[in-house]
């Protein structure tokens, strides 16, 4: 058996994502399979102090069961001098096929709700690889840290001494010739990618060739039409449809703070957006790309803020979401408020949604009606 840690699996990205110019190979070559598997450990804490591995049984896709899956909990795991339990996916020795690329998501399930930010985790695509004799158990991957040990007497991860564990799983198999081929020409292009990211963000910088200029809070960016047009529809609209600001190369911007505007350049220039950890920040970049078409960066600060839910902000965060169409924030954000409405309800914010968006409270309200009768059909 042999496990590998995922470091920072959420900000990783397949380098499979690069590869539009392989299309025909790609579709010939990839078929994917998706499962989802639900995994309750009862008499969770008696099985933690023996420190033995914790299996789960077999569970495989209904399209693809040549390959045999399980989970397993370490928890004897350390991580940073604090006990940590591992939670790790395994493709058996026991499956027909032995070659697989999975993309995973866990978390822990209370009433059949999953807890939010620490305790859901995703993956991007990894190998399994099972061909050689390496084990005799499978290829693990996953996180030994999973969770801390002092966490798991917290009731509310337990319900009866139980731990349930949401899991979903997508995977695909090629044959090796065309992975070699594909990742050989994926691995070409990403480097020519990369390459001319870095060319776009120092002809930003150093304002080489730059035809045009924004102007916000008295600081002007000398930028480059055919980058903007590239990158934003708003701005191709505004340099092609022969408006004022086409015409003289400059446009003043009066809506979009300073600092915001540099992070909305950076991205169009880079295709990446590092500075979301600050809220403020985050929801205004969240209307910028609204704004100015920018789809992926606005699921970017989607997937920042959905970290950040509280009972404190969701209220505000669901407004935010709503009114700049940001759909995977806002769903987010009303399953949080549901799952936590007692301690949200008495809040200011809450009779201000109830008062001026009735439409808000209305799919709340059929969500929750909807886990409830789901709930009752479960148990009844």
């Amino acid at each position: 058996m042999y496990l590998t840690e995922t470091i920072n699996m959420s900000s990783c990205q397949s380098s499979l994502s690069t590869c539009a110019p392989l299309e025909e190979c790609w579709c010939s070559t990839v078929q994917f399979h998706e499962t989802e598997y639900t995994w309750k450990i009862d008499d969770f804490n008696v099985q933690l102090q023996k420190g033995e591995i914790i299996k789960s049984p077999l569970f495989y896709a209904a399209s693809n069961d040549n390959f045999k899956w399980y989970l397993a909990l370490y928890p004897e795991r350390k991580n940073r001098n604090k006990d940590t339990i591992g939670l790790f996916l395994f493709l058996s020795s026991t499956s027909t096929r032995k070659r697989a690329f999975a993309k995973y998501e866990v978390s822990i399930l209370i009433n059949d709700s999953r807890l939010q930010n620490n305790f859901t985790k995703d993956s991007a695509f990894y190998e399994f690889n099972n061909d050689s004799a390496k084990s005799a158990n499978g290829d693990g991957r996953g996180w030994a840290n999973f969770l801390n040990k002092d966490e798991t007497s917290e009731n509310e991860f337990l319900q009866n001494d139980s731990l349930t564990i949401s899991f979903q799983l997508a995977f695909f198999e090629i044959d090796f010739e065309s992975i070699r081929d594909i990742f050989r020409r994926c691995s070409s292009a990403t480097a020519h990618f990369n390459h001319l990211s870095k060319n776009f963000v120092s002809s930003f910088e150093n304002h080489d060739f730059t035809d045009f200029t924004i102007s916000v809070q008295g600081k002007d960016y000398p930028v480059h039409k055919i980058i903007l047009a590239s990158a934003s529809d708003y701005f191709a609209k505004m340099f092609k449809t022969g408006m004022k600001e086409s015409a003289e190369n400059r446009v003043e911007i009066t809506d979009v703070d300073e600092a915001v505007m540099g992070e909305v350049l950076r991205f169009v220039y880079s295709g990446k957006c590092e500075n979301t950890s600050t809220d403020n920040l985050a929801y205004d970049l969240i209307a910028a790309a609204d704004k100015y078409d920018l789809d992926h960066l606005k699921k970017i600060c989607e997937d920042s803020v959905c970290k950040s839910l509280s009972v404190d902000n969701a209220l505000n965060i669901l407004l935010l979401a709503d009114r700049y169409n940001a759909n995977k924030l806002k769903s987010k954000a009303i399953d949080f408020i549901i799952d936590k409405y007692p301690a949200i309800m008495n809040s200011t914010t809450w009779d201000e949604i109830t008062l001026k968006h009735p439409k808000l409270v209305g799919e709340m309200f059929k969500l929750s009606c909807s886990r409830l009768f789901k709930n009752r059909s479960t148990s009844g």
